[in-house]
């Protein structure tokens, strides 16, 4: 059986056609992973004052972090987890 020029051409269309439509579809069959941010809470050790700061490489809790702004008490790493970013629809 031999094809002539315009048959393969549209059998070469056909067939990318049918690529294209494969990898859409599996592109939009993936869920899209969630975006976190990594937070810290900062807690004052003599009058409970409470802060949520973005978390910096190399801290750890019980890290004294500063003064308290209310009493000048020491202000210590009291948790870290991670916070989802909510996307913002336009």
């Amino acid at each position: 059986m031999i094809f002539d020029q315009n048959t393969m051409l549209i059998l070469t269309i056909i067939a990318l056609a049918i690529l294209i439509i494969q990898l859409y579809m599996e592109y939009r069959r993936k869920p899209k992973q969630a975006k976190y941010i990594p937070k810290e809470l900062v807690k004052c050790r003599k009058c409970g004052y409470e802060i949520e700061r973005d978390y910096e490489p190399g801290d750890f809790i019980s890290l004294v972090k500063g003064k308290c702004p209310k009493c000048g008490g020491e202000l210590i790493v009291k948790a870290i987890y991670s916070v989802k970013l909510e996307e913002r629809k336009a």
